[in-house]
């Protein structure tokens, strides 16, 4: 049997090299320099997802699902202490007070201000029947991108905007975005979202079909009514004079164009649940109708590591997709996984070399 391919060898930078050490990263306890890996991130453009989601912090996971559970944990702790070091404005976040419907409560112990709300607190005429309180943390999307932007690129990373080949094997599309930096990555993130679909490919991607209203003013909270087959929600946008309004959760639609029954209904829904951003007439003032499509993912998001083999090499990917509308709560958790999963390819390989 051939021996198989080499791995696709990183360069062994100077001293000097950006890639030794980042601007600003933090030593661990021990006082041991860290190892940083040259990698490549390859991402998608979100199929308009992005820019319209009414991000809040309300996890997804079920009591049973301990990892994602530790993700939204994870990430609900850093975005509190970033709010409470007054981070939160420059990165689009703020700690609001939130009334979500929710059944399955076992992230109770750790958030702040749980509490239920009592049924004479609940809106009238309605399908509510019952509801709890906490504090939750809102994200202003384009500040919160635009924040993680600014990150990346002050820590020496680099953006390129280009399409890759579907046609000829994930392998094909790896050594074409190699090509693109000026050093071999020690290693790629897939972060390709609806993309993976193709590109990997992973037929068990599909979409989640999202259409969310933005209207003038910020609602005093943010407010969630989750039923059999609908969703209702209303999420500030801190410091914009903004809020979303939503939504739909439509699993198999891959239709990008706002349909307008749709908008009547989010609007007379959402009605109960922000009474403070409506009119005199008793309406919103509309101020723009987006849809995005959820990266979904049949048995849920992978975050992985793989070594790819093709095109006479073998390329180290770490996978991180398939977090349908989980992404914004998933992220810090999920980027610690990335991290500690690209670590693990120098573990892995040094023992296989012994065998």
């Amino acid at each position: 049997m051939p021996p198989p391919p080499p791995l696709a060898q990183k360069t062994h930078p100077s001293p000097r090299s950006r890639y030794n050490r980042p601007p600003n990263l933090p030593r661990p306890a021990s006082g041991r320099v860290r190892r940083y890996y040259p990698c490549v991130a390859v991402s998608g453009d979100g199929d308009g997802e992005e820019g319209g989601a009414g991000a809040q912090w309300r996890t997804h996971a079920t009591s049973d699902d301990l990892e994602q559970r530790g993700w939204d944990v994870e990430t609900y702790e850093q975005w509190m202490e970033d709010v409470k070091e007054g981070k939160g404005e420059g990165e689009g976040l703020a700690a609001l007070p939130s009334s979500p419907t929710a059944t399955d409560t076992w992230w109770k112990p750790h958030v702040a201000s749980f509490a239920p709300i009592s049924t004479s607190n609940l809106p009238s005429n309605t399908p509510i029947t019952s509801g709890v309180s906490f504090t939750t943390i809102t994200i202003n999307v384009p500040t919160h991108l635009s924040s993680l932007f600014s990150r990346f690129t002050s820590s020496g990373g680099h953006f390129i905007r280009t399409s890759l080949p579907t046609n000829a094997g994930f392998a094909a599309a790896l050594a074409h975005a190699s090509k693109l930096v000026p050093e071999a990555p020690y290693a790629f993130v897939n972060a390709t979202g609806l993309g993976a679909r193709e590109l990997v490919p992973d037929t068990n991607m599909y979409p989640t079909r999202g259409q969310t209203i933005l209207v003038r003013g910020e609602a005093s909270k943010a407010s969630t009514f989750e039923g059999i087959g609908t969703i209702n929600y209303v999420i500030p946008r801190k410091g914009s004079g903004t809020s979303v309004l939503g939504g739909t959760k439509q699993s198999g639609n891959w239709d990008t164009e706002p349909d307008e029954e749709t908008t009547r209904e989010i609007l007379e829904r959402c009605k109960v649940l922000a009474p403070e951003l409506l009119s005199r007439d008793g309406e919103f003032e509309v101020l723009k109708v987006q849809v995005g499509l959820r990266p979904s993912r049949v048995g849920g998001a992978r975050v992985q590591r793989e070594v790819v083999e093709g095109e006479g090499r073998r390329w180290r990917v770490v996978h991180a997709y398939g977090h349908s509308g989980a992404g914004y709560q998933n992220s810090v958790g999920v980027a610690r996984k990335v991290v500690r999963l690209i670590g693990e390819f120098e573990g892995v390989e040094k023992v296989a070399a012994k065998l």
